[in-house]
């Protein structure tokens, strides 16, 4: 076997493996009968996170990018960060609206391949990384619906809420969050020592913290919440600096598009 080809396997194997947890995320979310299967239908769509930042790391320790595993990245993106929360929104609290909960679900589904067309074709005009994500990252609005669930699914011992309209909000909110221009910090040029180091580790510790005390559920909505209220907070401020007439040209620093982590 030809090692310097049959290397750039490793990197889209990652990628499969990410649909393959999407897929069974989606068969137990619209299965489950029990606790233990909504329990494991959200972390599916956290493993697929995990694949999805492994892929592209591999792929650029291998020296191995390539365009094909760009699009196959996308495609793959489609379904474990598209559908699968899609159908844990459906089955866990949007499904008694009937057609309603279905269309909500659909929302949320459309809002992600958007974000990922408009990332393709931004990234044709890009010259480089980028310090911001245009718009909320769909693994971490994937994120954010998994962490709900699993706080509520331990925390209530009931794998559905009846809280539809509450999901309802959740989903459109996510979904028109990927899909706007809010801007969300990358980090790519943070350098983790001295100051930073230590907020680092201080945001590492209150983790484990509420992951102890509380759940790892618990602990993950609240990362991701904070991420999320941030990156809208700074969109008020460019807004009101824009309705203000005193936003600057901030092009040379700031570019409108982003980098994901698994780029490659």
């Amino acid at each position: 076997m030809d090692l310097s080809r049959a290397k750039y396997i490793l990197p889209n194997m990652f990628t499969l493996s990410s649909i393959v947890a999407g897929m069974y995320s989606i068969q137990l979310s619209t299965t489950a009968t029990g606790v233990q299967e909504m329990t494991l239908a959200a972390w599916l769509v956290m493993v697929s996170m995990v694949c999805d930042t492994c892929d592209g790391r591999v792929a650029r320790l291998t020296r191995t990018e390539s365009e094909f595993g760009v699009q196959l990245d996308s495609l793959a993106d489609a379904i474990s960060f598209g559908v699968a929360p899609a159908f844990l929104l459906y089955n866990w609290g949007l499904s008694e609206l009937g057609l309603i909960g279905l269309l909500l679900a659909s929302a949320y589904t459309a809002g992600t391949v958007l974000r990922l067309a408009r990332f393709n074709v931004m990234a044709n005009q890009s010259e480089g990384p980028a310090r911001y994500f245009l718009g909320l990252p769909s693994p971490l609005a994937a994120g954010m619906v998994a962490s709900l669930v699993l706080a509520h699914v331990s925390f209530s011992g009931q794998i559905a809420t009846g809280a539809s309209e509450s999901v309802a909000a959740v989903a459109l909110l996510l979904g028109g969050l990927m899909v706007s221009n809010v801007r969300y910090r990358t980090f790519k040029d943070v350098k983790f020592r001295g100051p930073a180091a230590l907020v680092l580790v201080l945001l590492l510790a209150a983790v484990t913290a509420l992951a102890v005390v509380y759940e790892a559920g618990v602990a993950l909505v609240a990362v991701t919440a904070v991420y999320i209220v941030v990156g809208l907070c700074g969109g008020l401020l460019d807004l009101g600096r824009n309705v203000l007439g005193g936003a600057g040209d901030e092009d040379d620093d700031v570019m409108l598009q982003e980098l994901r982590d698994n780029e490659r």
